[in-house]
């Protein structure tokens, strides 16, 4: 697993980053960053971002535009990042998925070099996640590095780079799926076709729940625990993410990534961003938006004849 020490360490690595952090930590990383990378054309994006309220979408971008001397025009922007409906709304009165995407724009006119963003897919929803990674996996290609900070490690592993949490003064990175699945043992035997009764517990504060598995919507490993999400609610469950797949394998759920085991039958769109960049989109509530390993993208597919 790895680990950096230190901000300064983390900024210094030169790969792209996003991570689980708090506030005050993502405040620290900002100055870092733009002490680091003060020479080059960077971009930053901070939640706090909401233009002046009276300007026009199209104005707000046009006068970016202005300053960024770069060779994307803010018409081309608005097009990239599907505003165009927006376009002549006032700032102070979008919704939050259309100011993220209107940040997002705002940043890409100056093509930067290294790109600080906080919060980049929260308030998003899975067609606005599908813009706001495409742009980035199609910046990072071109060379920019990107540091994402204060977005859940879910929302964090959907972007291509490494995908931290901060803890203790440390940051410490998801291990990364690739083509070898040596690392997480055997795969489960598909032997017969018996019918168990199978219950899959967690505890909350007062009580232990046990979870029919076709309640289950995707189970994830965070912070060295585990976590089902059920109904739009998050349950934590003693079961490692091994032992919920040799569980949950018969009941139709697939380990699309080391940290996150998915009910298949709750999968309603599967995405590629780029030639390493996958994602599943769910049919639940919050239309969930999953990493799918590029390692097993191609595992996923034979399996069910996608």
């Amino acid at each position: 697993m790895t680990e950096f020490a230190s901000i300064d360490e983390l900024v210094a690595d030169g790969r792209s980053v996003h991570i689980e952090c708090s506030r005050e930590t993502s405040a620290a990383l900002l100055a870092a960053v733009r002490a680091r990378y003060r020479t080059q054309r960077c971009a930053f994006v901070l939640e706090t971002d909401r233009g002046f309220e009276r300007d026009s979408v199209a104005s707000h971008l046009r006068f970016y535009g202005s300053i960024a001397r770069s060779s994307v025009h803010y018409e081309d922007a608005i097009s990239h990042f599907n505003l165009r409906g927006v376009a002549k709304r006032k700032m102070g009165g979008l919704a939050p998925s259309a100011l993220a995407l209107v940040n997002l724009a705002r940043a890409s006119l100056f093509e930067p070099e290294m790109c600080f963003l906080e919060r980049p897919l929260s308030d998003l929803d899975a067609e606005g996640r599908a813009v706001a990674l495409t742009w980035i996996a199609e910046r990072m290609e071109q060379g920019c590095r990107f540091v994402t900070t204060v977005e859940p490690l879910r929302e964090a592993l959907l972007m291509p780079g490494v995908a931290c949490w901060h803890e203790e003064g440390r940051f410490i990175a998801v291990d990364q799926d690739e083509d070898s699945d040596e690392a997480d043992g055997e795969k489960p035997a598909y032997e017969g076709d018996e019918v168990h009764v199978l219950k899959i517990p967690a505890h909350t504060e007062t009580a232990t729940l046990l979870f029919d598995p076709r309640d289950i919507d995707f189970a994830e490993s965070m912070n060295k625990a585990t976590y089902l999400s059920v109904r739009g609610e998050r349950y934590q469950t003693p079961r490692t993410m091994d032992e919920l797949e040799r569980e949950l394998s018969r009941a139709g759920f697939f380990r699309c990534h080391r940290s996150f085991l998915v009910n298949v039958q709750k999968v309603a769109k599967v995405e590629r961003y780029t030639r390493n960049s996958f994602n599943l989109t769910l049919s639940d509530a919050a239309h969930s938006s999953i990493p799918l390993a590029k390692g097993r993208a191609e595992e996923m597919r034979e399996r069910y004849r996608w």
